[in-house]
């Protein structure tokens, strides 16, 4: 009876209240340790938060189980290659938009891989980019792409036209995410600074990093800068070159704009992911227990040295190469990617002893039950940085054995 029961708890997480005895769901305005650590401070106005713990053995209690298989893989435009994918989206219709930073051109296909145009382009011009952050889907289906070198969105029809343009407020240079635009035209950015580089004006002192989620009003007037996130970034010496910079492999902050007025984050060396409000207050963390780091291993070695030897002529390249390899943490962090769908779902990429990264993806629901953990197809290379997520689909950058960059899309049979 008693390992029954056990093996009955082991399968539902458990909702609780840190440092009390009792399970619960509501919690006082007291937020957790590494919440703080996160979020750089107390917010004025903390209201309940709800601590959800769960462990693989609950996989698939809540829902029915998911598969994933490869309905189709976008090489590139006619007789062409997709050169850096940086990024991807789609738009209701199961239309298809690849950001290829090599060429600041944006690939469209329809949704069974047809290619239909190509938009943008390197430029000043008008439908021109300087430097695209990404494609981002708007109300009717419009694509907004902003420029990291321009203060604008280029703004297109679904059919291609080009529409022209909106003053960009936020300035900063990070990616466009699914939920950017929102359904009434305000629009949601990034922002990111470091506050000890600004205070000491040393260009090597970066370890503290502040992400600025960043609000602009539909009529591009208002701009609301929230409470910002705080991270302490690993950095390592680099005496070859006189500087600091972060450590290969190491911990990262992960974020994702949420679809309701909130944004998502986890420090990637712990399992542990959090839901924030716009104001600032934290309203769900959830866990996931078992959870082991991988080590770094000679193969993780290799990859640095290869990045490094693919410089010859570069004076300190070797030098640099040894400072990096000496500086390697012993683990890899545990959180590779993390994005949501904006239809209820949080998905995270993990990387473990127990899967390698891109290996398998950990679905959760908005309220932090975690639904299960889903394969990968194995012939599928993903890149977890390069997601976007429907209803119905998963899509990912990717490459193949040779190097060569595609788009898969991953359709969710339940």
């Amino acid at each position: 009876m008693i390992d029954s029961f056990s093996d009955c708890a082991s399968r539902f997480p458990t909702l609780r209240r840190p440092a009390c005895p009792q399970p619960t769901r509501y919690l006082p305005c007291v937020l957790t340790a590494a919440a703080l650590m996160a979020t750089g401070g107390m917010p004025v106005t903390a209201r309940a938060q709800v601590v959800v713990e769960n462990t693989l053995g609950s996989a698939w209690t809540a829902t029915a189980e998911w598969t994933l298989e490869e309905d189709l893989r976008i090489w590139g435009p006619p007789g062409g290659y997709l050169g850096n994918v940086d990024a991807v989206a789609a738009d209701s219709r199961g239309n298809i938009y690849i950001l290829d930073g090599t060429t600041q051109e944006i690939q469209v296909f329809d949704a069974t891989g047809g290619f239909l145009r190509t938009l943008g382009g390197r430029g000043q011009g008008p439908g021109e980019f300087r430097e695209a952050l990404g494609p981002a889907i708007a109300r009717g289906d419009t694509l907004w792409v902003a420029d990291g070198g321009a203060p604008r969105y280029s703004i297109f029809a679904p059919d291609g036209t080009f529409m022209g343009t909106r003053a960009r407020r936020a300035t900063w240079g990070l990616i466009t995410e699914r939920c950017t635009i929102a359904p009434d035209a305000s629009y949601m950015e990034w922002g990111v600074r470091y506050p000890n580089r600004e205070r000491s004006d040393d260009p090597s002192d970066v370890d503290l990093v502040h992400y600025h989620p960043v609000r602009v009003s539909p009529d591009g007037e208002k701009l609301d800068t929230l409470p910002h996130l705080e991270f302490v970034l690993q950095l390592a010496d680099l005496p070859s070159a006189g500087l600091r910079r972060p450590v290969w492999f190491g911990p990262t902050l992960k974020r994702a704009l949420g679809c309701r007025d909130d944004v998502w984050f986890a420090p990637s060396s712990e399992y542990r992911v959090y839901r924030r409000t716009l104001a600032g207050d934290t309203t769900v963390v959830f866990t996931l227990a078992g959870v082991r780091p991988a080590a770094v291993d000679e193969a993780d070695r290799d990859e640095v040295r290869a990045t490094f030897e693919r410089y010859p002529d570069f004076p300190s390249a070797s030098a640099l190469m040894r400072d990096h390899l000496r500086a390697l943490p012993e683990h890899k962090p545990v959180i590779a990617g993390l994005f949501v769908d904006g239809a209820g779902h949080v998905f995270v990429v993990p990387e473990t002893m127990e899967v390698d990264e891109g290996a398998a993806i950990d679905v959760f629901r908005e309220d932090g039950v975690f639904l299960g953990r889903v394969a990968v197809p194995e012939e599928v290379n993903i890149n977890p940085g390069r997601a976007y997520a429907t209803g119905n689909h998963l899509l990912f950058a990717g490459e193949d054995d040779a190097g060569t960059p595609y788009v898969t899309r991953l359709r969710i049979r339940r």
